[in-house]
């Protein structure tokens, strides 16, 4: 018959399993999120990052009878990246960056990650990028010290938003 003291050390071992596992089951729905998920991605992405997130701050885009409004959200990262993060109707529609190396895009993009690596470049140089497809926009360009990108669903930005308005 096991002692009182085997059994505590039974509980604790199972508790480390089950703490593990419960991580191990969360770690993915952290790791995706921002361009295209809902609003609430954003602290993910800030601890995933490790930055620091600003206030939101409010914008609109005049249309044809009235202001569309939406949100940006700053993130500063450790490093000296800053992102922004556009959000309108509860989802990240745009995101912007810039700073001295490029920021974790899979991180940043997403379920979208992927159509950016194998998107063909509609236009292309030594130091710049950009991709036009369906319903994903991205431009990027840099030097070393000096890098910055932008992604857009057009799908999912307020109207008269195009990839000219993320900045």
């Amino acid at each position: 018959m096991p002692t009182s003291r085997k059994i505590i050390q039974m509980k604790a071992k199972l508790l480390k399993v089950s703490v593990l596992t419960l991580i191990i089951s969360i770690t993915p729905l952290v790791a995706w999120a921002t361009l295209g998920e809902d609003s609430s991605s954003i602290m993910n992405d800030a601890n995933a990052l490790n930055a620091k997130v600003s206030q939101a701050t409010d914008y609109s885009v005049a249309g044809a009878n009235s202001s569309t409004p939406y949100q940006t959200n700053i993130l500063e990262t450790a490093n000296g990246i800053t992102i922004k993060q556009f959000v309108y109707n509860g989802k990240v529609f745009a995101v912007a960056w810039h700073g001295s190396h490029v920021p974790d895009q899979n991180q940043l993009f997403g379920k979208y990650f992927a159509t950016l690596q194998n998107a063909t470049p509609s236009y292309k140089s030594v130091s710049a990028r950009q991709v036009n497809s369906n319903d994903f926009v991205s431009a990027t360009n840099g030097w070393m010290g000096h890098y910055e990108g932008k992604a857009l669903i057009p799908s999912l930005a307020p109207a008269n938003v195009s990839i000219n308005n993320v900045k």
